[in-house]
């Protein structure tokens, strides 16, 4: 049986769009009754709590602010490089720091083989090099004999990993001769590497023979506080707790500023 009446002769998907035949038109802003009495209006005028909610906003990201900011005018000791240190602060004091060890009573000998290529001295926890950034180490060297090759200091990790090679080096061939003559050889680093505990600073001379070697003074009587003697050869070993390498290692305390 058919179906008779007015209006259009299918209903069309509903999408409240007034240019559409059958669509139903826009929806209203204000819900009424079938006698068009508004009972309730749909969209509400919220711009004064939008107002009132963005100011909050902007006082709470200013309060923020100011718990992270620095005073102007205070000064912290600052562990990296002059060159990284960040905007807003200013270098304040750069003082000169160093631990040594100057004393000796003996030497050990370094050449290609046995008994050794590499001495070191490992710092460790509690030790003042710990958590600072060396810019130089100073070795008492000499030589024996006629040795051929380069003399270089290293920082490494507790495994020997090199972390900086020195940025200076010695012909082993100019360092004078007896271990009665040693001098106190300069290694420089850039001061960047920042010594982690257990790290090492090393001497190294590969090559060489058993008469024609390099040789630096130790003590076996001032051991350093926190740190090892150590020596490679051909894995890695403690000469003696007790016992301690002639050296000096400098870096620098700075202090910056905040402007």
């Amino acid at each position: 049986m058919g179906f008779g009446g007015g209006g259009v002769s299918k209903l069309t998907a509903h999408t409240h769009n007034a240019t559409l035949a059958g669509d139903g038109g826009d929806l209203s802003e204000t819900l009424t009754d079938m006698n068009g009495v508004a009972l309730y209006s749909l969209i509400t005028d919220n711009s004064a709590a939008v107002a009132v909610n963005t100011a909050d906003i902007a006082t709470n990201t200013a309060a923020i602010a100011a718990i992270g900011e620095v005073p102007s005018g205070l000064v912290a000791i600052w562990t990296g490089s002059v060159a990284s240190i960040p905007a807003g602060w200013t270098l304040w004091e750069d003082i000169p720091s160093t631990l040594s060890q100057t004393s000796y009573n003996s030497v050990i000998e370094m050449f290609n083989g046995q008994p050794r290529t590499i001495t070191a001295m490992q710092f460790n926890t509690g030790n003042d090099v710990v958590a600072k950034r060396p810019s130089k180490v100073t070795w008492y060297l000499y030589r024996i004999g006629s040795p051929t090759g380069t003399v270089y200091a290293r920082i490494t990790d507790s495994t020997g990993t090199i972390r900086e090679t020195s940025t200076t080096t010695i012909d082993s061939a100019t360092l004078p001769s007896g271990s009665g003559s040693a001098i106190a050889v300069e290694f420089n680093f850039t001061g960047n590497t920042l010594f982690a505990a257990s790290d090492m600073i090393t001497v190294e001379f590969s090559s060489g023979s058993a008469g024609n070697y390099v040789g630096a003074r130790f003590s076996d009587l001032a051991p350093v506080t926190n740190a090892l003697f150590r020596q490679y050869t051909g894995s890695w070993g403690t000469v003696s707790a007790s016992e301690a390498a002639a050296f000096i290692v400098d870096w620098n305390l700075a202090y910056i500023r905040k402007t």
